[in-house]
């Protein structure tokens, strides 16, 4: 039935005077319980649906409490929310309408409807560490020294003809098994199982490296084991390189072996008439005195990104690693699907590795770089898209400031659905100490910028 406000407030209105409350619902077209509820009393409001729990005014300032912990990079979750919100309840003495004593998830979607300037989100977590590294005054001292070099070296990063003389390596792990994000199944299916090959896989390092340019090299790949066989080599990528270690993964020896052997053969043309910069993270299992030697008698210059920050500034963890995963699972799929089965092992992985660099794309290089505000050379572009815990130090002093604020505005605005709400909440209880606690983070700052450059 459809039927408005002054529907209601007049049909309540008839009901006081006398009138049959069955022929008065009839009448404007409202349930006679509904009728029979507001003017009991039961509902408090007028208007179509049940009653909230909180008052318009007390769940803005909820939202609102959402929408600022969340800009800070610690947003709530939806439990913590409703934990928060029993809290309140009992502490105004509200008798607790919830059946199981928290709210459920109708609750919860009903409330997000009401206030669509809140979404549901997946988290991009974030370490302490990476938060504290990605302070604007870290990122800004990473690109001054950038620039300096390339002034030194008289680079220009803007120039096109210069991206071809920039390049990016990083190793990642590659699983010899790659299970479904999600299954297609019938509606209703309480349990949802995929068949694997076995718990038996392992991960296979492969270290990758391309230029600005969008020029991709042959990988490298690092097994684990103390003895290489041919049969781990072959079928591979055209020009790749093959390694070993007894952890499997990168160590100073074996970055050596790849900078000598498959990065300087690659780009020696380039280093007879011009320096080369190599991005790469300062992890120890880069760094050797024979690396830098190699590379200051080679003309190329190593550039460490600061610790923490490969997440936004490594071009290949930007652009280049999730592309490069998504072909490899749908790679492992087939396979699986071609051999009834079957696992991958050191023996098929060259093979599929071949297939895996054929879908390669220089887009892939080039959107890496230009991801990272490395070619063309932009801070600005890194500076825009910080994690929200890099303006901890702001929004600290917007907080001193906070007694000024509340007398000259009781309200603020959302940008995204324009809904008016007060500029200081009403759930202290939690929340307070919750917001302090964030801004007592800020405290600690990072001590130094840690990179080299040769």
């Amino acid at each position: 039935m459809a039927y408005s406000k002054e529907d209601l407030s007049n049909a309540m209105e008839e009901c006081g005077t006398g009138a049959s409350m069955g022929a008065t619902a009839r009448k404007y077209g409202i349930p006679r319980s509904t009728l029979h509820d507001h003017i009991s009393g039961k509902h408090k409001q007028v208007g179509k649906g049940g009653p909230t729990v909180l008052t318009s005014s007390e769940e803005r300032e909820i939202a609102l409490t959402c929408m600022t912990l969340g800009g800070m990079g610690f947003g709530l979750t939806r439990n913590l929310v409703e934990i928060v919100l029993v809290e309140y309840i009992k502490e105004q003495q509200i008798p607790n309408p919830f059946r199981s004593g928290i709210p459920g998830r109708d609750w919860w979607e009903r409330f997000l409807r009401r206030w669509p300037c809140l979404s549901e989100r997946k988290p991009q977590h974030l370490s302490k560490k990476r938060a504290e590294a990605s302070h604007p005054d870290i990122i800004n001292g990473w690109f001054d020294r950038v620039e300096e070099l390339a002034r030194s070296v008289s680079l220009d990063l803007s120039d096109p003809e210069s991206a071809h003389r920039l390049w990016k390596c990083d190793e990642t792990g590659l699983c010899t098994a790659a299970g479904s994000k999600t299954l297609l199944v019938k509606r209703g299916s309480r349990q949802v199982s995929e068949v694997s090959s076995g718990s038996d896989h392992e991960y296979i390092t492969i270290h990758c490296a391309g230029c600005a340019s969008g020029e991709p090299l042959p990988p490298f790949i690092l097994y684990k084991g103390k003895n290489m066989y041919r049969r781990w080599m072959e079928g591979g990528p055209a020009g790749a390189l093959y390694g070993i270690s007894e952890s499997g993964w990168m160590d100073p020896a074996n970055f050596l072996s790849w900078f000598l052997k498959l990065f300087l053969p690659a780009v020696s043309h380039l280093t007879e008439t011009g320096p080369v910069l190599l991005f790469f993270d300062g992890h120890y299992s880069h760094i050797s005195l024979e690396l830098i030697r190699a590379a200051r008698q080679s003309n190329v210059h190593l550039l460490c990104l600061p610790p923490n920050t490969t997440y936004i500034l490594q071009p290949l963890d930007v652009g280049f690693f999730s592309p490069l995963k998504t072909n490899w699972r749908k790679i492992l799929k087939l396979y699986r699907l071609q051999t009834k089965g079957q696992k991958a092992t050191k023996e098929t992985f060259p093979s599929l590795v071949s297939q895996l660099w054929e879908s390669v794309k220089p887009e892939h290089c080039k959107g890496g770089f230009r991801g990272a505000g490395l070619f063309p050379l932009s801070r600005q572009h890194i500076l825009t898209k910080l994690p929200p815990s890099a303006t901890l130090a702001e929004a600290e002093q917007a907080s001193s400031e906070s007694g000024q604020s509340r007398q000259q505005a009781k309200h603020v605005t959302c940008d995204s659905c324009g809904h008016e709400m007060p500029a200081t909440p009403l759930i202290k209880t939690r929340l307070t100490s919750y917001f302090t606690g964030v801004l007592q983070i800020q405290k600690e700052r990072p001590s130094s910028l840690s990179f080299i450059s040769i």
